[in-house]
């Protein structure tokens, strides 16, 4: 009678509260992805040139990255659900911006507060969800909410491309406000999970107030994928074309559907096994889908490359994710995502740089070489870390 009781009501999973979390994720997931595919597009018809966009672009990265030591303290200080609301409600601004903007000026200042954001809506929702997740099903909860984003990977890009020929350009990001003020809407009823602060904020300081130090292992790992995912993102398509394949949007498409595959039951296992089970298998798959790049002269072999860099960041993203909660207490959450993110963002950007460099000089092929072997130095950082998550004192301690 204990165990049917704890199977249903501490190991619950699916409450009102995890739906509408996943639900506003997917709103925002979809609205972001179209927005990001349509804008380097929307800049050039202003008139921009190709650096511009770029520039434009990334401006939502370089924001979400420098504002995140201070979200990260913030969550933890006030509270989750404000800093949800916020995100959404920049989401909802910026693509207002986009949809009135006639110069180049006024989209940057879009991205501007898009970043801002991201920092706030990333880091306070996914410490959200750790607080209303049981410890025992943690990795699967990311698992789900990550199946969210990767929807919109799926099918934003996708659907942007077709309704832009019917709707046009402006009216698109009229489409993108929308979908974020429905997440905005779906996140008002979500009720707080932790107990109102009583006493007094706790004082940013720099030497505590930068990056959570129990969050530095998988920071690491985050920051290592990051180095190999950087790479795909920004040079997959001139890599593919230069070789003469076909149709290099595709190789998103396969990632996304490996993604999506891979995070419906790696989570799951996670939690059964540990998240070094899940976590090890996944860097080494991302290694060898980059390593498979350097000898594909086909569609087929660049298909098989997605699919194991999709199964790969599918299984450890999550895992990676959980076992940055484990390793903190509930106060500490909100700094410890944020010092996840920091390591991810940083790890892309630092990524696209560098192995873009190393391209220029050496090829694709060194390139994608060097990715792999930053990913497999991600494995460095699971030996500091227990092999066997949730502990039963954060069991206790959610019960």
């Amino acid at each position: 009678m204990g165990k049917t009781r704890e199977k249903t009501g501490p190991d619950r999973l699916f409450t009102t509260a995890f739906v509408l979390v996943v639900t506003a994720n997917l709103f925002n997931a979809f609205g972001a992805y179209i927005s990001t595919a349509l804008l380097p597009v929307y800049v050039v018809s202003l008139g921009g040139s190709e650096f511009l966009a770029g520039l434009i672009s990334g401006m939502l990265a370089f924001t979400a990255l420098i504002m995140r030591p201070f979200v990260g303290w913030l969550a933890d200080a006030w509270r989750r659900r404000p800093m949800v609301l916020i995100g959404t409600g920049c989401y909802t601004m910026a693509n207002l911006i986009y949809a009135f903007a006639a110069s180049w000026p006024l989209l940057l200042l879009g991205r501007f507060i898009h970043g801002f954001g991201l920092s706030n809506y990333s880091t306070a929702s996914s410490a959200f969800l750790a607080d209303i997740s049981p410890p025992r099903r943690r990795a699967e909860a990311m698992g789900y909410y990550s199946v969210a984003m990767d929807m919109g990977l799926l099918g934003g890009p996708a659907l942007a491309f077709f309704l832009v020929k019917f709707l046009g350009l402006e009216r698109m990001f009229f489409l993108t406000a929308s979908l974020a003020c429905m997440a905005f809407l779906i996140s008002i009823p979500v009720r707080e999970h932790r107990p109102p602060r009583t006493g007094p904020w706790p004082r940013w300081q720099l030497k505590t107030g930068i990056v959570s130090k129990r969050a530095l292992a998988p920071a690491w790992m985050a920051f290592c994928m990051g180095m190999g995912i950087g790479p795909i993102l920004s040079f997959l398509a001139i890599f593919a074309l230069q070789r003469g394949i076909g149709n290099p949007g595709l190789y998103f498409t396969i990632q996304a559907v490996g993604l999506i595959f891979s995070r419906t039951f790696s989570g799951r296992l996670s939690d059964r096994r540990g998240r070094m089970a899940v976590i090890i298998p996944g860097l080494c798959l991302i290694a060898v889908g980059l390593l498979m790049l350097p000898s594909a002269h086909t569609l087929v072999q660049l298909m098989l490359s997605a699919a194991c860099l999709g199964l790969g960041l599918g299984s450890s993203q999550p895992a990676t994710m959980a076992l940055t909660v484990d390793l903190v207490s509930p106060d500490e959450r909100g700094m410890a995502v944020s010092t996840y993110f920091i390591g991810f963002d940083s790890g892309i950007a630092m990524g696209s740089l560098a192995l873009g460099a190393v391209a220029t000089r050496y090829g694709f092929g060194t390139a994608w070489i060097a990715a792999a072997s930053f990913v497999l130095l991600g494995l460095l950082a699971t030996a500091r870390v227990p092999q066997r998550h949730p502990s039963p004192a954060a069991i206790k301690e959610h019960n």
